[in-house]
């Protein structure tokens, strides 16, 4: 909640305008997008044509660039975690793993994320990596499901995943 409240200015996040709690939850008043999550709006379509993923893609690149120069990391890019408005405008959500740095430099050591769209250097955590970069590759694999329809790395658990990605066989 506090790091969407400081990511008030941008077009490509979504607005959070209030929240509350009571006895059991937490509540966030958040911006109505109307288009829904864009897994479900390419699964709906199998693929999207160059054009309109070039078109989706330019925006979240806009909404994470404005995240990463705020010193967030959003830590869980996914075709889930974007959302479109009823005018196709695209909406970087879900910051429930991000994380604020103190400079744009820090380097993160944990791993989260979904195992799909982690970049390898995430699955390695065997030394600090820029969560910034880990994010725009996380927005590489959205890229390619966008434009293929799958996710680029497959595998029957988590660790075949990771073994895709460390040997990167798309």
């Amino acid at each position: 909640m506090q790091i969407l409240q400081q990511l008030t200015h941008h077009r490509n996040v979504v607005k959070l305008y209030d929240s509350f709690e009571t006895k059991s939850h937490l509540c966030f008043v958040m911006e109505l997008c109307a288009g829904g999550d864009l897994l479900s709006f390419v699964r709906r379509r199998k693929k999207l044509d160059e054009s309109m993923a070039k078109f989706i893609f330019k925006q979240a690149a806009k909404g994470l660039a404005y995240c990463h120069r705020n010193h967030v990391l959003h830590r869980d890019i996914k075709l889930e975690n974007l959302l479109l408005d009823d005018e196709g405008v695209v909406k970087l959500c879900d910051f429930g793993v991000s994380q604020l740095l103190s400079s744009v430099t820090d380097r993160v050591k944990d791993q989260c994320g979904t195992p799909a769209y982690m970049a390898p250097e995430v699955f390695k955590c065997s030394e600090p990596f820029s969560g910034q970069q880990a994010d725009v590759w996380s927005l590489g694999v959205c890229l390619f499901a966008m434009l293929c329809g799958m996710v680029p790395f497959k595998g029957h658990s988590v660790e075949d995943l990771k073994a895709a990605v460390l040997n990167k066989r798309v």
